[in-house]
């Protein structure tokens, strides 16, 4: 028979195993809303927690009273998630839910950075293209008359131009 200071601490273990059955119930309760996966996969990913629950669960029963199966051990467990579940529930969900924000907020804002960083060089130079200095001067119309037959012979420069010095013999 245990004494009564170890029969405390493992009904001390049981309600520190049920604590951390609510917080990791939190952590799952929090990754499905983040995702919202599809029936199959909530069926599936309880089934997973369940079966990592099941191990954490016994490691505490194993430290607390060599994993024996008692009232008291239930009622630890039960105790347990009970107290996690209307004090602690809500103040985990609100800083798990700020870490995340804040989370996707830095992570969002470094690759968004990166984006920028390389399609910045691109962006610019669309914009640059597209705006009214690259495009070319509109000529005058001088020179575009002058390209133009006059008078229904075709242009010669010679003619145009003859004290050129590329025309003198």
């Amino acid at each position: 028979m245990d004494t009564l200071a170890g029969q405390v601490y493992g009904f001390a273990a049981t309600i520190a195993a049920g604590l951390t059955l609510g917080l990791f119930f939190d952590l799952y309760r929090l990754w499905r809303r983040a995702t919202r996966p599809e029936k199959a996969i909530t069926v599936l990913s309880d089934l997973l927690f369940w079966v990592a629950a099941t191990p954490v669960t016994y490691v505490y029963l194993l430290m607390g009273n060599w994993a024996e199966l008692r009232f008291y051990v239930f009622l630890g467990l039960f105790l347990g998630l009970f107290l996690y579940f209307t004090v602690f529930s809500v103040i985990v969900l609100n800083v798990l839910l700020t870490i995340w924000y804040y989370g996707e907020v830095l992570i969002g804002g470094l690759l968004q950075g990166l984006w920028r960083l390389f399609t910045l060089p691109w962006e610019g130079a669309a914009r640059w293209r597209s705006s009214r200095r690259w495009q070319p001067r509109r000529k005058s119309a001088a020179w575009r008359f002058s390209w133009r037959p006059i008078y229904g012979k075709t242009f010669s420069l010679r003619r145009f131009w003859p004290r050129c010095a590329l025309f003198r013999k």
